[in-house]
């Protein structure tokens, strides 16, 4: 940097330092004076400079200075500060070499500390970068991705906690797949005799035993269908793809064997992206739920852009709506699972969906709001 360039702060305390030396060595010869003042970084010139300009002081400050019969005048130009002293006939010029130093001290500081915050700064951004790393790890395993952790070799904390929650996740998914083989073969080993038992049954002669067993050998069947829905959303296993309202409607529908006119549909002709054979299942629960409750049909099926509602006739519930969407919870004698507005709720809740259920002048309405 040029020092015509360098920008100087006048210090009251450097003028009140040359006070106390005056005051000080008063009764001493030049030399000790001269002495005195060098020691405090004054150092003696011959003459100011030419371009040098005299600084006005408080009345206080320049009060001070002027005491014990010596005057000080005080100039600055481009290096710094010179210090006039007369007394009498004799005038001295001294330079304030201090300031320099100090103005250098000063930027040597503020770069050292600006240098160590930057260090700080990069040392925190390293450490803790394998977290962020670690959360969004966390993230994608809570949407029910696989993620694969390659062991730290750190020391630190964070270290640890990475090491010690990828074990935990790799033991926890291990425990994921063994239930889900687990279920996976019970339901195949059920399926196989529901599925000789119903044809047994079509075989035999119409009569009371094989209507019941019918509706037996339909209930296995429907259950072990909703266990493997239940054993899907707790696999976070989302296969989301774009599918039109209507003909997940009409695959309920079909699954339920339930005849056109038991049920109205309108509006439902957009598309959503959803899981496709998860969500048929929910919105097949809701409208099993209103056939089998409605007392009256049809039942309405209304589309909006927004959501979707199935609207039926029928008594109040009897139980608030939040006991009714747990699992297991159903009314005495209605032939169900209780797992059926369980299914529905998780379902939205999977996609991050709204279930809304109002009863209004004798209607129920369940909603599933997208937006």
């Amino acid at each position: 940097m040029n020092k015509s360039n360098k920008s100087f702060t006048f210090s009251p305390n450097r003028s009140m330092e040359l006070s106390r030396i005056i005051d000080e060595t008063k009764a001493r010869g030049c030399m000790e004076k001269n002495h005195e003042l060098a020691e405090a970084g004054f150092k003696m010139m011959e003459a100011k400079t030419p371009k040098c300009k005299a600084i006005t002081l408080p009345p206080p400050m320049e009060s001070k200075l002027r005491s014990h019969n010596i005057k000080v005048t005080i100039y600055k130009d481009n290096i710094g500060f010179i210090y006039e002293l007369a007394e009498g006939h004799c005038t001295m010029f001294y330079r304030d070499t201090a300031e320099g130093k100090t103005y250098y001290f000063v930027w040597f500081l503020f770069f050292a500390l600006l240098g160590g915050l930057v260090n700080m700064y990069l040392l925190l951004w390293r450490n803790l970068k394998p977290l962020k790393r670690l959360y969004q790890q966390i993230q994608r395993y809570g949407e029910g991705e696989e993620i694969h952790h390659t062991p730290s070799k750190g020391k630190d904390e964070i270290a640890l906690i990475s090491n010690a929650l990828y074990d935990a996740l790799e033991k926890q998914s291990k425990l994921k797949k063994s239930r889900e083989l687990f279920l996976r073969n019970i339901m195949h080993e059920l399926k196989t005799p529901i599925t000789k038992g119903k044809l047994i049954v079509e075989l035999e002669e119409p009569s009371p035993n094989r209507n019941l067993l019918a509706k037996l050998f339909s209930r296995l069947e429907n259950l072990i269908r909703q266990m493997a829905d239940i054993e899907k959303m707790h696999a976070f296993s989302l296969t989301k793809s774009p599918k039109s309202l209507d003909s997940m409607i009409l695959t309920a529908m079909d699954n339920l064997m339930i005849e056109d006119n038991c049920v109205e549909v309108s509006g439902c002709t957009q598309s959503i992206m959803v899981d496709s054979e998860l969500f048929t299942s929910a919105l097949q629960n809701l409208i099993d739920n209103a056939v089998r409750h409605a007392t009256s049909y049809p039942i309405h099926i209304h589309c909006d852009g927004e959501k979707i509602c199935i609207r039926n006739s029928g008594e109040p519930l009897k139980r608030p709506v939040e006991e009714a969407l747990q699992a297991f919870v159903t009314e005495r004698g209605d032939g169900g699972l209780g797992l059926g507005l369980y299914i529905a709720q998780s379902v939205c809740d999977l996609h991050r969906f709204n279930l809304e259920y109002r009863y209004e002048e004798g209607i129920h309405h369940f909603c599933i709001r997208f937006t």
